[in-house]
């Protein structure tokens, strides 16, 4: 490849990039269904042409927004997490990731915030999370609650809250913490344990997440 089809090519991607970075914070700011192609345009400052250089359709480029923004470290998270033999510990953890993952990447971070807002928009991945670790941990009589669905909206609420937290109040990554800590303790974890748990360091993860910024 010539130097001027590098140099091409690296504006191609930068393009690209951007328009990923704003998609995910127009998606996260309208919601995937009343987010359209004229909101991607404006927010990264694009010409129309622009976008259609890059994406046939809305749908290609959510797509290509969560395989190349979400999905992997979401993944990355849960691997980094399968070793922790407690329920209550995987929990607080992958939320901590969560939180440390958005602060070096905004893009995903308001990516996850986004598609864990209803079960229509959410996809197959964040849909395994939490339920699994719930069921183990009141089997365990670890938890305690009574319809596993509230449990889930319990995590997943407090999760969200948290991101939007970091991401556009500008809170440190640390004060995700107490969250957990009373997340922990609204599934019946006693007071000083769930301190405990969530002052243990977190896990680096399997593979690390390349950082990048939403303008």
């Amino acid at each position: 490849m010539s130097r001027r089809q590098e140099i091409g090519a690296e504006r191609r991607e930068r393009t690209r990039q951007k328009l990923l970075a704003a998609s995910a914070r127009v998606v996260a700011e309208l919601g995937e269904k009343r987010a359209n192609i004229d909101d991607f345009i404006r927010a990264a400052g694009v010409a129309r042409g622009t976008f259609y250089n890059h994406y046939s359709t809305r749908k290609e480029l959510l797509d290509d927004l969560w395989s190349s923004a979400g999905r992997a470290p979401f993944l990355q998270i849960h691997r980094t997490c399968e070793s922790l033999e407690d329920p209550a510990e995987r929990i607080a953890t992958e939320a901590r990731l969560v939180f440390a993952c958005a602060a070096r990447n905004e893009t995903w971070g308001w990516l996850v915030y986004s598609m864990s807002a209803d079960n229509e928009a959410v996809s197959e991945d964040l849909l395994q999370y939490p339920r699994p670790d719930l069921e183990i941990g009141r089997k365990q009589g670890r938890f305690q609650f009574d319809d596993l669905m509230a449990a889930c909206d319990l995590v997943v609420g407090s999760v969200r809250w948290g991101l939007r937290a970091v991401l556009q109040e500008g809170r440190p990554v640390r004060s995700g913490d107490a969250l957990c800590v009373m997340l922990l303790k609204a599934l019946a974890i006693d007071d000083a344990e769930a301190h405990e748990i969530v002052a243990r360091p977190i896990p680096e993860l399997v593979e690390p997440v390349v950082s990048g910024h939403a303008p």
